[in-house]
């Protein structure tokens, strides 16, 4: 399954309206004077308790200061989500080498016990979503050639996964070695010359959505998470008791005005409990994806929104934050991207997810009017550097939105230790 800002999930106004229907069978006479009575009185029973109750510590990399390689990334947050889908269910690894057969055990405890989130940047790179136009890429075509990254480790098997941990410590040297984002460098300047001289890949890779742009000034969070480890992403169904059950409370029991959308329930009946269904919700899921971005945001005094029809965080009628995810088996990839300092001229290139560089803001844009604003007010601006400010708060937000435990590192080798 693959999400992006360009789509919008289908509201779930049907499938809410049949949460309280009672079955077609029941037949219910309706007293003036008599109430149903609230929900939370009665008596809850959980089948899927046990999942609403989970939630994983999420592993927070902080390398948000690193201009890291596009492919680099995608291989490391491929092979995770592969890692994840394969090794959630496998314990029989037939390895003879004690050695490996330990690293691949520890491995698959740290996948059982973490999921993961890397916040970064990129060095300049446009990417190809599986709805994306060749076309949507404005370069002159005898400056770029597509390069295919979607279909790699398609077919994912233990020894696979453990060839990869053994150059772990190159991945981290490649990491270790990138760039350090420096707002004063003139990096489209520097892409430009650079693609006159040879030609530069455009990457196809496998989430949503049309093409898009990554790069020096936008902050990258990639997820790779067990959707299903997070009580936010359920919806809660109640489930209707007998069609004997009847219990007519006192009228200022009633909270709620429409009394016949709940279950009648015998107040007399000990054995009488709801059932509550606990259903996994793509849509809740998307929502608290951008509701990350918007509590970022409001740690900034900024007001965001979205959109019915589109996926993605808005400041008035522009863009700030785009989002597009690969989900597999509940198991994410992919991410969101916030504008924070991104020069424009990048977004001249394409159509990113069908809008030109016009629809576009970043953080620094609608500061820098604020700031303005404050000193006409004599305001003192704050002198911390926007890009610590964000990840901090964009760390706060992951956790408060998943209501998780957060580990923060900033060396790759906590995955495999």
């Amino acid at each position: 399954m693959v999400i992006c800002g360009a789509q919008k999930i289908k509201n779930e106004k049907e499938l809410s309206n049949s949460v309280h229907a009672p079955p077609k069978s029941i037949k219910r006479k309706i007293i003036k004077k008599a109430y149903i009575s609230v929900i939370k009185a009665l008596n809850y029973k959980s089948r899927n308790k046990r999942k609403a109750q989970l939630a994983n510590q999420i592993c927070i990399f902080d390398l948000s200061e690193k201009l890291v390689n596009y492919k680099l990334a995608f291989e490391l947050q491929n092979f995770l989500h592969q890692s994840k889908i394969i090794l959630q269910k496998e314990n029989n690894f037939n390895l003879t080498n004690q050695s490996e057969l330990n690293k691949l055990k520890n491995f698959k405890k740290n996948l059982e016990r973490y999921d993961f989130c890397f916040i970064l940047q990129h060095t300049p790179c446009y990417t190809l979503g599986s709805s994306a136009d060749p076309n949507d890429i404005l370069l002159e075509k005898k400056n770029y050639y597509i390069e295919e990254l979607g279909e790699v480790y398609n077919n994912f098997d233990p020894k696979s996964i453990l060839s990869f941990i053994r150059k772990y410590q190159d991945l981290k040297d490649e990491i270790d070695m990138c760039e350090i984002y420096d707002e004063k460098k003139y990096y489209f300047e520097n892409f430009v010359e650079n693609t006159n001289k040879k030609k530069i890949p455009i990457y196809r890779i496998n989430r949503g959505g049309k093409a898009t742009f990554h790069g020096p000034g936008q902050l990258v969070l990639y997820f790779i998470f067990n959707l299903k480890n997070y009580s936010s992403n359920y919806r809660y169904k109640n489930i209707l008791p007998g069609k004997d059950s009847y219990y007519y409370a006192k009228k200022k029991d009633l909270k709620l005005k429409k009394y016949n959308e709940y279950p009648l329930s015998n107040k007399n009946d000990v054995n009488n409990n709801i059932d509550v269904d606990l259903t996994f919700d793509l849509h809740k899921t998307i929502n608290n994806f951008q509701k990350v971005g918007m509590e970022t945001m409001n740690k900034f005094k900024i007001i965001t929104h979205t959109k019915d029809d589109s996926i993605g965080v808005f400041y008035n009628e522009k863009k700030l934050i785009s989002i597009g995810l690969k989900i597999r088996k509940y198991i994410s990839m992919h991410g969101m991207s916030l504008n924070f300092n991104i020069n424009k001229n990048f977004l001249k290139y394409l159509l990113s997810c069908g809008m030109d560089h016009s629809n576009y803001t970043s953080v620094h844009e609608i500061c820098e009017k604020q700031k303005s604003d404050n000193l006409n007010r004599n305001e003192i601006a704050s002198q911390t550097p926007l890009i610590k400010k964000l990840t901090l708060n964009s760390v706060q937000s992951v956790k408060s939105i998943f209501n998780a435990k957060i580990k923060i590192s900033n060396d790759i080798l906590d995955i495999f230790a």
